[in-house]
Parts: structure tokens; sequence; C-alpha cells
């Protein structure tokens, strides 16, 4: 089976979205069809458990806004395995880099760290490595990552998927990682992501990146109800110590603005957290002072 070469524009609603963004990409893998997986996946030495247990094709544990498709990659990372735990692959085709320049996934993680792609070269082409444009900012929920190579020309036959890059690893028992949406692509916006511009789209429920961030002294924190609902936002230290309360309440449907002041907090990273009956949802945001 051949990588999946596809335009947006012809393919709308691939990952049940109801439009793509515009731009050109290359699904390497989606994970839909756990009998067809395009792509061999190879454990990375020492990063999981054992390899036959690794890796599985599962149910989208927490299907949202950002990925809701059906059918995902878990991953079982070992607590004591390697910092560049992940995998590697051959897809059926290599990639071509001329024009497309950008890789992408999305990934779903219970803690912060740093999220990698590697590129492996032909005999005419070199490796190459690189962490997201943008670092990680939500737990518990999909994000889309993008990476970037300039330097990238010819074709890659070999790529590496590190999401949970922690030097140490630092972790007390095995933890679940689901990796979805395998992309090579021409711009950095999420492939998959649906136009806001086209018709109104039906509020889900969201928790935003705060702005400013990094902040000093406050910021703001944006939150999308898609139902009349009881919330509640907390805030936390990188500790899980509770900091504050935001909201505690019953809030209609629509958006919602919240400013949280650091007071006397020191510089640092706080953990944010939205609570609704639906699910839960949160993110990271930088004190700097």
């Amino acid at each position: 089976m051949k990588i999946k070469l596809l335009t947006c524009l012809l393919v709308a609603g691939l990952f049940g979205l109801q439009q793509a963004a515009a731009q050109n990409y290359m699904v390497i893998e989606d994970f839909e069809d756990p009998d067809l997986i395009t792509i061999p996946i190879n454990n990375m030495t020492d990063g999981g458990v054992d390899n036959e247990d690794a890796f599985t094709v599962v149910d989208n544990p927490a299907p949202d806004d950002v990925n809701d498709s059906g059918q995902v990659l878990q991953y079982l990372r070992a607590h004591d395995g390697n910092p560049w735990g992940g995998f590697w692959s051959i897809p059926w085709d290599p990639l071509e880099m001329d024009e497309m320049k950008y890789t992408h996934y999305h990934v779903w993680k219970p803690r912060i760290s740093a999220v990698r792609f590697k590129i492996e070269g032909s005999d005419d082409t070199d490796d190459m490595e690189h962490e997201s444009i943008d670092e990680q900012t939500v737990i518990e929920g999909w994000e889309h990552m993008a990476f970037y190579y300039p330097d990238a020309v010819g074709t890659y036959p070999v790529i590496a998927v590190m999401p949970d890059f922690n030097d140490p690893v630092d972790l007390d028992e095995n933890i679940l990682i689901y990796i979805d949406n395998i992309i090579l692509s021409d711009s950095p916006e999420d492939p998959t992501a649906v136009s806001a511009e086209i018709g109104e789209l039906p509020v889900q429920l969201a928790l935003r990146q705060n702005y400013p961030n990094p902040f000093n002294p406050s910021t703001s924190i944006t939150f999308e109800l898609n139902n009349p609902q009881h919330v509640t936002l907390n805030v936390y230290d990188i500790q899980g110590q509770h900091i504050t309360t935001l909201v505690d309440g019953q809030r209609a449907a629509g958006e919602h603005h919240v400013t949280f002041n650091s007071g006397d907090l020191a510089s640092g990273m706080y953990l944010y957290r939205l609570e609704t009956p639906q699910r839960t949802i949160t993110r990271a945001m930088t004190l700097i002072k």
C-alpha cells in the first residue's frame, strides 16, 4: 500500500472534519484501519516496554476538537526507558521533501515534555532531528505538533517519532501516550484543522492557550462551552499543588474569559485545569518576573 498523497480540497472530511486547511499534504499514517496500517512500527531500543506490547492501535480515548478521528496509536512508555523512546518506521514510499518541508502529528500526553521528529536520509541526504516548532502546552488532551526542515532536500526513507523526550525520563511508573495523523506538508498549520471561515461552526468544549504567554503579572484564559454546565477552573503549580480557583459554578454555552493575576507567585511553569461533566482539560503557562 502506498502512502496516501492527498490535496486537502479534494479530501475534506477525511478525518471527520468539515474542511481541511488550504495546503498540500501527504498522509503518512492515520491508523484508521488496524488491519491495513501502511507503515510497520518498530519500538525504539529501551524506550517503551518490550516490543510486542509497546504499540497498539486503539479507539481514540479522548476525541476532541483537535483530533476526533476513530483510531490512534497507543504507546506504553516505560518508566525506566531511554529519553528517545518512541518508534521508527520505513514508510512504503520515502518522504519527498524538496517542496514539503513540514512534518506533523497529533499527540495526547499525561505530562509536559519535549516532542521530536527525525527524518533519516538516503545515500545523498543527511539525517535531521528537530523538536516541535511550538512547545507542548496541553496535558491529557490532543495537541498538534509541527516540525520544520528548511534544509531538507531529496528523499528520506526512514522516520522516527519521539513524543516524550525527557532527559532523564523521570517517571515512577509506565505511562500511556497516544499518537495520530503523521503527515508531511508544505505548511506549519495543522493539515486536518477545521477552517472557521466557512460558515458558523458549533461551539466546541475547549480550553485555549492563555494570552500573553509567558506573562507578568496577569494573563487571560479563554474557555468555550458547547452547552450550559457546571465548570471549575483551577490553577496549580508544576508539582500539582492548588494555587487558586478562578471559576466554580454554572456557566452558559459560549466563550468565557477569565483573568489570572500571579500576585506574589515565583517565576516558573503553572498549570490551569478546566473541569466539566464532559471532560477535563489541562494546559501549561509560564510566569516570568
